[in-house]
């Protein structure tokens, strides 16, 4: 009876996991390029693309088949909205490939002031900025991400955990509370 119990919780524990299935129409979070992004399913995949779903994102013109373990049904409810990025390290991501980011460095900011360092740890440069909570914004205003000429879009990610700042079209900082 023992044995029975079990293999049934374990039955239902992999259906709750992936068995998730998803409606055309559903807005959801696409796991994707190391970040969750908003889209809308399209349809469900068969034969080859059976377990897969073609998405819609909601930020991009793109559209792409995506595997249903890599998608979440977006959580419903007013979540407390970030007003300004945190201090602390950003991790620089650049994803020329989608699947294998390169890591460009890592920037650390504290109260308008950010310093600027490689993978070994040697400081690029420092500088200073500004962040506009209108635009949801950081303007680099003196040091290397200026002379740059590197942009600051700010955004969250999976409940505010996750704080990116964009500084070109393909190149981001990441700073997650997972990784403190």
């Amino acid at each position: 009876m023992k044995r029975l119990t079990l293999s049934l919780l374990f039955l239902l524990l992999f259906a709750m996991g992936y068995g998730q299935t998803f409606q055309p129409g559903s807005l959801v979070d696409v796991f994707n390029s190391g970040g969750w992004y908003k889209a809308s399913i399209v349809k469900a995949g068969e034969g080859d693309y059976s377990g897969y779903y073609y998405v819609k994102y909601q930020d991009y013109s793109q559209s792409q088949w995506i595997k249903a373990s890599n998608i979440r049904l977006v959580k419903t409810g007013a979540m407390p909205a970030a007003d300004a990025p945190r201090n602390g390290t950003y991790l620089i991501l650049s994803y020329g490939n989608p699947t294998q980011p390169i890591r460009l460095g890592y920037f650390d900011l504290n109260n308008g002031q950010y310093n600027y360092y490689d993978l070994g740890k040697k400081n690029l440069g420092s500088g200073t900025y500004t962040y506009d909570r209108q635009r949801k914004a950081i303007q680099w205003t003196t040091g290397p991400f200026k002379d740059a000429g590197w942009q600051g879009g700010f955004e969250t990610d999976r409940e505010g955990k996750t704080h990116k700042i964009r500084l070109n079209r393909v190149t981001i900082g990441s700073n997650s509370t997972d990784s403190q």
